[in-house]
């Protein structure tokens, strides 16, 4: 509105309350950098301290609480029954016991970069339609076609967890739980 670029005074002090303004933001985005960065800085250096092996550190109310932390990599060794919007609190408010016997083998599916392999070249299809390079647009939409056909004929994705590994790793669990107490 009027205002030079780069100088080191103005000479308009009608402007002053916007600069005023302005100068409060800027303190107040500083503030907001500030506690971010400090937020990191505590992080680290007390990460011991406040490391969290129970999975619900504020007494959460959904099922994804849980679990530890980090969780297993089937997350559940029980399938949950949910009753209640709330999963993990109804769970709790009606005494609930972690499980520590009676697992089955649990059935996992392989990881597998085709989901990455599809969305770069979708991408890529995307950029050769915007910009008219039909070229790149035809490669890229054959490229799709192959990978998800291939995909389709990847019998080999899926694995299954034995029953004594999630035994022992519930067990893990269990004696970590006690060791908190």
């Amino acid at each position: 509105m009027g205002t030079t670029r780069r100088l080191n005074h103005f000479d308009d002090p009608t402007l002053q309350p916007f600069f005023i303004v302005a100068a409060i933001g800027v303190v107040i985005i500083l503030v907001g950098i500030l506690g971010f960065v400090m937020s990191i800085v505590m992080g680290i250096v007390q990460r011991n301290q406040t490391r969290d092996t129970t999975g619900d550190p504020w007494g959460a109310r959904t099922l994804e609480w849980s679990t530890t932390s980090p969780p297993p990599e089937y997350n559940f060794a029980v399938t949950p029954i949910v009753y209640d919007l709330d999963a993990w609190q109804d769970m709790k408010d009606h005494g609930y016991k972690h499980p520590t016997a009676g697992f089955t083998a649990i059935h996992m599916p392989r990881n597998t970069g085709t989901g990455i392999y599809l969305s770069a070249l979708a991408v890529t299809l995307g950029f050769g339609m915007i910009w008219y390079m039909w070229w790149l647009a035809a490669v890229s939409f054959a490229a799709i076609l192959v990978i998800a056909i291939a995909h389709t004929f990847n019998y080999n994705r899926e694995y299954s967890i034995p029953v004594d590994t999630v035994a022992r790793t519930e067990g893990q669990r269990d004696a970590q739980a006690a060791a908190r107490i």
